[in-house]
């Protein structure tokens, strides 16, 4: 998950980034959000790309432009993100939802309440809308099967699209999903989608989709360890949420 917190307090903003990485922690052990801070509204914008992040934490009362302002330009470029704003009064209340925020969090907060509005952002929704984009093409992390290289070209094995090729290294790929546990590699130049896969039978990873990706003999026992351990954490992320 990729996040902004914008406060022109840094105590206030390391208590954010506290209390984000103990929430994945608890809920999404192996994956680690990707968290940027911001000192002011004027700086986040300064840099802003639309559908760059999942969800934007946002103080309300900041030197210059004040947090509901700034939610307000973000809405003219981005509907889907996710605002919460972090605030000491609940003045702005009613305001917030002329930006469709889905969480006001006052301060000084626990965390407890930072857990309960992270139920409240639908955080489920939010990673299963995450996506990568290689050059031009954006692809949803839910729709790829496995990924591997041909020669030049590294493709991406998808059930609805089929294979999308891209003429960068396999490197520049296994970067982008990295962040996301549920990318397994299989070797050098193959990487499969943990959420696809059936089953292992024999040496092969069974994908939902009755494809299979084989692996060799050597890397069996590792790879059923890391396809053990991702369907663990999975049941106990079910069990959580």
């Amino acid at each position: 998950m990729k996040a902004a917190i914008i406060d022109d307090l840094e105590a206030c903003r390391e208590d954010l980034q506290k209390c984000l990485h103990q929430y994945f922690s608890e809920h999404y052990a192996g994956e680690t959000p990707s968290v940027k801070e911001f000192s002011s509204g004027e700086e986040f914008l300064s840099q802003f790309q639309p559908e760059a992040w999942d969800i934007i934490f946002i103080d309300q009362y900041m030197d210059g432009l004040s947090g509901i302002d700034t939610a307000r330009k973000i809405r003219e470029r981005d509907k889907l993100a996710a605002l919460v704003f972090v605030t000491t009064s609940e003045s702005h209340a009613v305001e917030s939802y002329g930006v469709r925020a889905c969480g006001y969090l006052v301060k000084p907060y626990g965390y407890g309440d930072f857990e309960k509005t992270m139920e409240l952002c639908g955080v489920e929704k939010i990673r299963g809308a995450r996506f990568i984009q290689v050059k031009q093409e954006r692809v949803l992390l839910h729709e790829i099967l496995w990924c591997d290289k041909d020669e030049h070209y590294t493709q991406i094995h998808t059930e609805r699209r089929g294979v999308l090729r891209f003429r960068v290294p396999f490197g520049e790929l296994n970067g982008l999903l990295a962040p996301y546990p549920q990318f397994l590699t299989c070797y050098k130049g193959c990487i499969v989608n943990a959420e696809r896969v059936e089953r292992i039978d024999a040496l092969a990873f069974l994908m939902d989709n009755g494809a299979s990706v084989p692996f060799a003999q050597r890397e069996k026992k590792t790879l059923e360890g890391l396809y053990s351990s991702y369907l663990f954490q999975r049941e106990r992320e079910d069990a959580l949420l």
